[in-house]
């Protein structure tokens, strides 16, 4: 299993979050970290690409200690720094041990960071100074903390322990080495007048942000069997052997059986104390922390409930839908069954299963009101259009689910600015985008609905062919005007340059030229020329197309082997991705992502849609034994307890690759569009062995 360090629980902030003399100090504080830097070889500094509150923390508690001097505070700032950084990086190596991409390396930096951080102390406070004892009191019980959780997380300790009392006790043990700014402060200002109050509050607060990060990362906690109070109050045991195809029936339990909300509660009840014990203490900026905390668990707390509820009622909404399905007589007519009987249960659910949920935090800039985002527009445009095939192909009336699908998906509009599409339709600094544009429009071709094409589609489309082209044919993903934008279009612009990246993705290209060839061909003869060069150009070595936003070679191969067999039969490129079809399938008759000796069900439903797209030219018609094992392999991947295929890892997004300071990947799959694709690919044999 991939094992990746838990990211310490660090706020990012902006300039506007806190006063400017606070905001001051945490500049002043990171450029005297980065001088230090020059005393040690290719010192490491945690989140040096952004200012966090451990740049400014004893700044935000000099409310009651106005006699500290001002180099005093600068210096002192600086230790805590220092140390936390140390403390941060010590956790990496905890959490991965031999794993850890060099920990030599990291273990050298942590002793560098203690000991410029206690050269800082060893200035500020005597020998005899309270803050020493009240130190090594806290360094003890960090050092407690952390063995008590790597017990639980061996095994060594029962999960069925890990109760309320035992989950504070390690949150506020390995955040102990936060109470040194209190220590330090008090010791400065030689009066403890304040000290037992704020180490109370700010143990609850340091309470309260552990619950709420252990609900952020469940999925990591659960993959990595790292105990929360999360998952020990759900999961009875600690998990043995956790599999990412297990995340999506978790996450309906998490969020449906109230688990999420009743976690969030005891963080907001955890806050509300901090801010309650604090009420009193004067000037304290510390209490912004609290507060934004206590907003984000209410506002996510609302959001859930608000989700949760939504898709209880859309489950329960009388659905006037019946379809009786014949036997089925051939082992594609089986998979179709199976997919298709699937798919109608999600709908009528509401395809809340398909959603892919984020969170942009608003500490990162992102200005949405919830930092939860969902997004199912691309998801459902596949799906819906996938039913058209299977309605038609087998003479099945679907036009109520179709139908409503349609209305939906057209309801989900950016309704501002040039229109289109979204992939997460709330998200104010995610633009438009030629993928979803370019599912939408095949969905709306396949259903009959032109007039909604005119309508809807045709200003995004204009924006991205004469504002966001290329010479060589080539096109951006997001459909943002080149002049003349609005304020959302202006952040539309920054994230993409920033967060998003920018530039031709063949993926994306191909799925849009592919609705251009149904939608007009002779309108855009010229456009879907060039840009098919420019995709036969892109052609790996092997034979396969790379994806930007998918997960393995075959989607992009599959959207790319589709678009050229549709307007480009002698290209030489439908050869090369025969061979590497031919090439990758595996002994079991599946092919597999990017581990190409793991087969699963996604990604040779993906690879058999290739080989149609191919048959359909009359020229590439593979052998039969090569379809009957790959349909096979589907019908064995098929999950009885569930009536589906199963997850399997599908799109993905890499924040900040445009300057390849990649700071967070997302990714995403379902049963649903495993299941969709899987249904894809029964169909497209059925019509070309019936044909």
């Amino acid at each position: 299993m991939r094992k990746t360090a838990k990211k310490p629980a660090v706020i990012s902030v902006s300039e506007d979050f806190f006063p400017a003399p606070v905001w001051e100090g945490a500049l002043k504080t990171r450029e005297r970290a980065g001088q230090l830097k020059q005393n040690w070889t290719d010192l490491e500094l945690s989140n040096d690409s952004a200012i966090t509150i451990y740049d400014c923390y004893p700044y935000l508690f000099l409310g009651p200690f106005p006699d500290v001097p001002p180099a005093a505070v600068a210096d002192f700032t600086l230790a805590i720094k220092l140390l936390a950084s140390s403390v941060f990086l010590a956790d990496k190596i905890m959490d991965l041990g031999p794993q850890s991409p060099n920990p030599t390396n990291t273990l050298a930096h942590v002793f560098a960071l203690q000991v410029e951080a206690y050269t800082l102390f060893q200035r500020l406070f005597a020998p005899d100074s309270p803050f020493w004892p009240r130190f090594h009191t806290y360094f003890d019980n960090y050092l407690s903390a952390c063995q008590t959780e790597k017990k639980f997380a061996l095994g060594q300790l029962s999960w069925k322990e890990f109760d309320e009392k035992v989950a504070s006790t390690i949150a506020i043990g390995k955040a102990s080495l936060s109470r040194c700014v209190l220590a330090g402060l008090s010791a400065l200002q030689g009066n403890e007048q304040w000290l037992d109050t704020l180490t109370e509050a700010l143990d609850l607060y340091n309470f309260a942000y552990q619950m709420f990060d252990d609900l952020c990362d469940w999925k990591e906690d659960y993959l990595h069997q790292s105990p929360s109070l999360l998952l020990c109050r759900w999961l009875p045991e600690r998990p043995e052997e956790p599999k990412w195809a297990d995340l999506e029936a978790l996450a309906r339990e998490l969020y449906y059986d109230g688990h999420a909300c009743t976690m969030l509660q005891v963080a907001i009840d955890a806050a509300e104390r901090a801010l309650l014990l604090t009420s009193s203490i004067p000037e304290l900026t510390w209490r912004i922390i609290p507060t934004n905390l206590l907003e984000r668990c209410e506002s996510l707390c609302r959001d859930i409930l608000k989700i949760t509820q939504a898709n209880r009622r859309r489950s329960q909404r009388p659905i006037n839908f019946y379809l009786e399905l014949p036997a089925a007589r051939t082992p594609c007519e089986q998979l179709a069954w199976q997919g298709l009987q699937f798919l109608i249960r999600q709908w009528q659910l509401g395809f809340g299963e398909a959603r892919d949920v984020a969170r942009f935090p608003q500490a990162q800039g992102f200005n949405a009101e919830s930092e939860f985002q969902y997004g199912d527009v691309f998801q459902r445009a596949v799906i819906s259009d996938i039913l058209t095939e299977v309605s038609e192909t087998f003479k099945l009336n679907l036009e109520p689910i179709i139908k409503d699908e349609v209305g939906y998906l057209l309801e989900q509009r950016s309704h501002d600015g040039i229109g289109g599409w979204r992939y997460y339709p709330e998200l104010s600094e995610i633009p438009p985008d030629a993928d979803d544009l370019g599912q939408i429009m095949q969905l709306l071709l396949h259903t009959d609905n032109r007039a909604a094409i005119t309508r809807f589609c045709e200003q995004p489309l204009t924006t991205l062919l004469t504002e966001n082209r290329y010479d060589d044919g080539s096109f951006e993903t997001w459909i943002i005007p080149a002049s003349h934008r609005t304020p959302q279009q202006e952040r539309h612009f920054a994230y993409a340059q920033t967060i998003w990246g920018t530039g031709p993705d063949v993926d994306v290209m191909a799925n849009l030229l592919y609705a251009l060839a149904l939608y007009d061909p002779a309108r855009f003869a010229e456009i879907i020329h060039t840009g098919a060069s420019y995709i036969e150009a892109q052609q790996q070595i092997d034979g396969s197309w790379a994806s930007t936003w998918y997960h393995g070679p075959y989607y992009g191969s599959f959207v790319c082997a589709r678009l050229l067999a549709k307007v480009k039969l002698a290209s030489p490129a439908l050869e090369k991705i025969q061979a590497f079809l031919l090439k990758t399938q595996q002994a079991n008759g599946g092919w597999g992502g990017l581990d190409y000796a793991k087969s699963d069900p996604l990604n040779t439903a993906l690879a058999l849609l290739s080989w149609s797209a191919l048959a359909q030219t009359g020229k590439y018609r593979p052998a039969d034994t090569v379809i009957e094992r790959g349909l096979s392999f589907l019908q064995q991947s098929y999950d009885e307890n569930d009536r589906a295929w199963p997850y399997v890892e599908f799109i993905l997004m890499a924040e900040g690759r445009l300057s390849k300071n990649i700071t967070r990947i997302m990714s995403y799959g379902s049963q649903s569009v495993t299941t969709a694709f899987v249904l894809k690919a029964a169909t497209a044999w059925h019509r070309l062995r019936e044909q």
